[in-house]
């Protein structure tokens, strides 16, 4: 009788060890999960963050070129002035002055 009781408690123990074991490793894989799931995050959030500042640095720049030309303004300075009208007429809305030969690049690079 004896024999048949530890036979059951070790049954029993080993049983407890498989699950201690099983929950054990269904812990750890959560855990690896999370660690990875946070650094996909961490690193989506850094080239957000990157794109930003480069939003920032552009637009400081705008910000820089535009405290020029009102500055030209508020002293009359029609060159500067000017000068700004005929850079925004060439880059934004591709004007080219009289004369001007234009080279358009068709391969696209």
């Amino acid at each position: 009788m004896q024999a048949r009781k530890a036979k059951r408690t070790k049954r029993a123990k080993q049983g407890k060890n498989y699950l201690l074991y099983i929950l054990l490793v269904i812990v750890t894989l959560y855990v690896l999960y999370m660690i990875v799931d946070q650094r996909i995050k961490i690193s989506n959030a850094k080239e957000e963050l990157a794109g930003v500042e480069e939003q920032i640095f552009t637009q400081k720049q705008t910000n820089a070129e535009l405290k020029k030309v009102s500055d030209a303004v508020r002293r009359n300075d029609e060159d500067a002035f000017e000068g700004y009208v005929e850079k925004i007429a060439r880059e934004k809305l591709d004007y080219v002055k009289n004369g001007e030969v234009v080279f358009i690049n068709i391969a696209g690079d």
